[in-house]
């Protein structure tokens, strides 16, 4: 027998299938392209419906932004439950997911966030939790012996983030394959971070994604 859905749990379910097709179209046309009309229109909803459950765009995007990002969340909690890990799994996990975001993301949805100050100090307050999040995994691989210790590893972040975003502004992925791009590029950050010991299990990770 099929359950019956409650008209909240209905409320929510479709709220997480508007946030979901929100983002995918702010990512991949634009935020100043896409209406919340277009959006209800693609999940065949009521302009009324659609403006009970957003104010207005800006709330939209603000809440497609926290959703993408509490989804990155839940995909590594998971990731650390299917089996032991160690801490060079979880950052190049990372990054892969980093480079999987930006290959559907057009130029212009980084240049139309600048016109919502209130999501990007949003973005900025998780950013920079996560460049702590992240410093805080190469402490530990360095005492796991994974990674060097005579290295700025919070400026070594910053340098490979701007990478992936000129990556995606000059959409390089359009002219190499984005397994490529993880391998020649972030790889190489990783490469010059690892003492032998790292080197070895990063030549072991970049087997097991090839």
């Amino acid at each position: 027998m099929n359950k019956t859905i409650t008209p909240n749990e209905y409320r929510q379910e479709l709220r997480l299938r508007l946030l979901r097709v929100a983002m995918r179209e702010f990512r991949s046309k634009g935020i100043k392209a896409v209406k919340m009309d277009d959006i209800a229109n693609i999940l065949s909803v009521s302009k009324r419906t659609m403006y009970e459950t957003f104010e207005n765009k800006e709330h939209l995007l603000m809440e497609s932004v926290k959703a993408e990002y509490d989804g990155f969340d839940r995909h590594m909690q998971a990731f650390a439950a299917e089996k032991e890990r160690h801490v060079m799994d979880f950052i190049l996990e990372t990054y892969r997911l980093h480079m999987e975001s930006l290959k559907d993301t057009v130029p212009n949805y980084y240049a139309d966030l600048r016109k919502y100050p209130k999501v990007l100090a949003w973005m900025e307050a998780r950013h920079n939790e996560f460049q702590e999040r992240t410093c805080r995994f190469f402490e530990q691989g360095v005492r796991q012996g994974y990674f060097r210790q005579d290295v700025n590893y919070e400026l070594i972040y910053r340098v490979t983030t701007g990478s992936l975003i000129y990556i995606m502004e000059n959409q390089m992925y359009k002219q190499y394959d984005l397994k490529q791009l993880f391998r020649d590029i972030v790889m190489l950050y990783f490469r010059g971070l690892c003492t032998k010991k790292g080197i070895t299990e990063l030549d072991n990770q970049i087997v097991v994604m090839s």
